[in-house]
């Protein structure tokens, strides 16, 4: 029986429902969002009690379906907006999906003094209040519960700068035992975490393939096939594999690149030896190549240069090019050293720079290394410039509005860029001829969303009419339901429609009354105040 955990940290609270998704039609993202509309009223605050966590596999994690390891967390962004997601890479959803479960909600607040750790084994889920992973740095919160449950456990969670609800504070996720051992994913949420005093989530089981499917042998031959389509893409079988997050990186920067040539490879090949130097690399370390078992794209770490040379993982690579933007730094090993110890505060650490780029200007401050190592021990002391730093660009520029010229350097969702690209693909799917290609191109991603599957993939799968075809039988070897593939696509479409429509009920319900201030004292005069 497939299951769905709630969890309320107010009254200490654990309840299970089953789901059986040929009674509700939702999974993945599309469960999520219909989580969070029936179970938080759309006026409902950022980090009010009533807000929810809701962590949902897709449908294709804990099955042997290739780079299916992702999980979704939703919850909502303020009481006049909607639905925030984050899609977090790791073992966790494979691990959750093999308990049976395809999502946790977790509302109420924790109210004693010790952080909550909500774990999930296989036998028992309970909420464990740990008085020493108070404020304490991600590392030692991943190896203190690991210590506890296991080394097999994934976990997700905050930093200390999320138990200070600081708006760049991350939720981290753990990869398999080894190196790197956790990232954290860009895009927030880490205050709502803390807003509930909840540290971390664990979920501790050796299974990672022991979904329930409803044809074993049909569901891994497909699997098999959908791994060939990707593993010969020359992205995802070659760049990704070969040279990491600097594939990316070029993309922004350049468009669509041809990776089949030797010329663009070679080119590559030697941009990444330039920039290695991150550290040595010991045979008796585990070194994570992929987030998840049975991801067949694996661009974490990189080795370039040598035996002994290592190309850090994608999130230090990132760091990299935004230190060097913003400050003309060119250093890896000071960018994997300063996103390190941003990490271990559990912060956004590209966002950071950008900020501290922004705050710095406004201050005409000089700054290099040492400035931005002192401005992380800001806000790790939580010092009123730390404090600000860790608002944003968005927190910062707000304090800085009569200065337009500074506009340009807060960092905007990514969706604001639409209207300077003309999307075209190659072929829709039959059914969707007429649909706007963005839009389009938008439902393609949601879809990813829902079945589980990492985003690196859709430049294998987006262009590939058989790939399309493959996952539509792959639902129907998971769930016993037939399904054709623009009923993947149509089920996203609406998942779009009804988080839409759950944001105009926020802003809705957000609308108040505009009257003078003076009503303060006319309410005093012709009324008597109503006790609590």
């Amino acid at each position: 029986m497939s299951r769905i955990i709630y969890v309320n940290l107010s009254d200490e609270t654990i309840e299970e429902k089953e789901h059986d998704l040929a009674k509700l039609y939702h999974y993945g993202r599309g469960l999520a969002g219909w989580l969070m509309e029936e179970h938080v009223p759309p006026g409902t605050g950022r980090h009010s009690p009533e807000n929810c966590i809701v962590l949902a596999a897709g449908l294709f994690p804990g099955t042997e379906a290739p780079s299916s390891g992702r999980l979704i967390l939703a919850a909502k962004r303020a009481n006049d907006s909607g639905i925030q997601y984050l899609n977090l890479a790791g073992p966790f959803s494979q691990k959750m999906a093999s308990l049976d479960i395809n999502a946790v909600v977790i509302t109420g607040r924790n109210n004693k003094d010790a952080p909550a750790v909500l774990t999930i084994c296989e036998n028992e889920i309970k909420i464990q209040y740990v008085p020493d992973l108070k404020e304490r740095k991600v590392s030692v919160t991943i190896q203190y519960i690991r210590k506890e449950l296991g080394s097999e456990s994934a976990v997700i969670g905050v930093g200390p700068a999320g138990e200070h609800l600081l708006p760049l504070a991350s939720v981290f996720t753990t990869y398999p035992e080894g190196v790197p051992v956790y990232n954290c994913v860009r895009g927030g949420m880490g205050d709502i975490f803390g807003s509930k005093g909840l540290k971390a989530v664990a979920v501790t089981t050796k299974a990672y393939f022991q979904a329930k499917v409803f044809d074993h042998e049909k569901m891994r031959e497909s699997s098999k096939k959908l791994a060939r389509m990707i593993v010969d893409h020359p992205i995802c079988g070659g760049a990704l594999p070969s040279h990491g997050s600097i594939t990316l990186m070029k993309m922004m920067k350049s468009g669509r690149l041809d990776f089949t040539g030797k010329t663009a490879a070679t080119e590559q090949k030697g941009e990444v030896s330039k920039e290695a130097g991150s550290g040595s690399v010991t045979s008796s370390v585990r070194i994570n190549r992929a987030c998840a078992p049975r991801c067949v794209v694996g661009c974490l770490n990189r080795h370039a240069g040598g035996k002994q040379s290592l190309l850090s993982s994608p999130a230090d690579n990132e760091v990299f090019a935004a230190l060097k933007e913003a400050f003309e730094i060119q250093d890896q090993e000071f960018a994997s050293a300063f996103n390190r110890d941003a990490f271990e505060l559990g912060i956004d650490s590209v966002e950071f720079v950008f900020t501290c780029a922004l705050l710095f200007k406004i201050l005409n401050k000089k700054v290099g290394k040492n400035e931005l190592m002192e401005a992380l021990d800001e806000v790790r002391r939580l010092t009123s410039l730390g404090r600000i730093l860790a608002g944003g660009t968005h927190g910062v520029y707000r304090l800085f509005q009569d200065r337009p010229a500074l506009e340009p350097m807060v960092t905007r969702p990514s969706v604001t860029e639409e209207g300077r690209f003309n999307v075209k693909l190659p072929f829709k799917i039959s059914g969707f001829e007429d649909m706007n290609d963005t839009e389009y191109l938008y439902a393609l991603m949601i879809t990813f969303g829902n079945l589980g599957l990492c985003l690196f993939t859709s430049f294998a799968l987006i262009e590939n009419k058989e790939a399309w075809r493959l996952l539509s039988e792959m639902f129907y070897y998971k769930t016993g339901l037939p399904v054709h593939d623009r009923d993947l696509i149509d089920y996203s479409i609406q998942c779009l429609k009804a988080e839409q429509a759950y944001e105009l009920r926020a802003k809705t319900q957000s609308v108040q009354k505009v009257i003078p201030e003076f009503v303060k004292v006319l309410y005093r005069y012709f009324g008597k105040e109503v006790a609590d």
